[in-house]
């Protein structure tokens, strides 16, 4: 009995702390029913562009740090280097940004944590492609890429998200396809707010005076 009882505790022990780690994507494209030169200069005047990472709602802005050299318009600060490039009448025009985005997880799976990301912003007349990937994690959060590229189609705008997270659960081996579909349903319900909230962006930003004239 006692080597049953021994056994049996050796066991539960060994269920609750088993640990696996699952990485899942999900991706989604959705269209915003504006002009993108519209869009693209709502997503800069409002400095969207460093919060794109946080619209869905599992983080929140704690820093962010262009590298130097990544601006060349003869701006003191990324705010206006973004409103004399994005704003030119230059047809031509590209701005290109790297630097560091420092945020704070909300996610279930993750808890609060703060987290640092590579980012990757590159800006034209015709698309915003923005990439944040995951620098330094922590014990749970073991990999994170986020993908966001608006692009002008006609006279509305796509937009492609595509979100991939790599987290260390705790699940015994008869719970690994478990833990892969609520990491994946969590990664899915994300980039699902972070539309909600690019579309809530436009729509309070779509009448303003400052985006005339459309160029």
């Amino acid at each position: 009995m006692g080597a049953l009882a021994l056994g049996a505790a050796f066991a539960a022990s060994w269920v609750l702390t088993a640990e696996y780690t699952t990485e899942q994507t999900v991706e989604r494209t959705f269209v915003i029913d504006e002009d993108f030169t519209k869009v693209r200069k709502i997503m800069v005047r409002t400095n969207a562009t460093k919060e794109i990472m946080t619209m869905g709602g599992t983080s929140e802005f704690v820093e962010q740090k262009w590298e130097e050299g990544t601006i060349n318009t003869g701006a003191e600060n990324i705010g206006e280097a973004l409103l004399k490039t994005v704003f030119s009448a230059d047809p031509n025009w590209k701005l290109e940004l790297h630097g560091i985005l420092k945020v704070r997880t909300l996610d279930d799976y993750v808890g609060r944590e703060v987290v640092t990301l590579n980012q990757n912003v590159e800006i034209s007349p015709n698309e915003i492609d923005s990439v944040s990937k995951l620098e330094e994690g922590s014990e749970r959060l073991k990999g994170y890429e986020l993908t966001t590229i608006l692009e002008r189609e006609e006279d509305h705008t796509r937009i492609d998200l595509k979100l991939t997270q790599k987290i260390k659960t705790h699940a015994p081996w008869f719970a690994h396809r478990i833990a892969d579909r609520r990491v994946r349903e969590s990664a899915a319900k994300s980039i699902e707010k972070q539309e909600q909230a690019m579309i809530q962006l436009i729509n309070d930003n779509k009448d303003k005076s400052w985006l005339l004239p459309l160029n």
